[in-house]
């Protein structure tokens, strides 16, 4: 996404990655067995996640692998 885009609307390109990191989770994952998805249920509750997650790094992520990525971190930490 362009940076003309996200400063027209700046929760734009981290909802297109809320929506990725649920697609992913339904595609590749028994979504009732991936507790943090499960948790996080919906595109505005991943969003929430995402959101606060970027708020403590001080780092927007730049990419959907990255959301996705941060996912599964929360799900196999280490």
């Amino acid at each position: 996404m362009g940076p003309s885009v996200r400063a027209k609307d700046p929760n734009m390109g981290t909802l297109a990655m809320a929506q990725a990191v649920l697609e992913h989770a339904h595609q590749f994952y028994d979504v009732g067995l991936w507790s943090v998805v499960a948790e996080c249920c919906d595109v505005w509750a991943v969003l929430e996640e995402l959101d606060q997650h970027e708020a403590r790094a001080r780092c927007a992520f730049d990419q959907e692998a990255a959301a996705i990525g941060h996912f599964g971190r929360l799900i196999a930490p280490g």
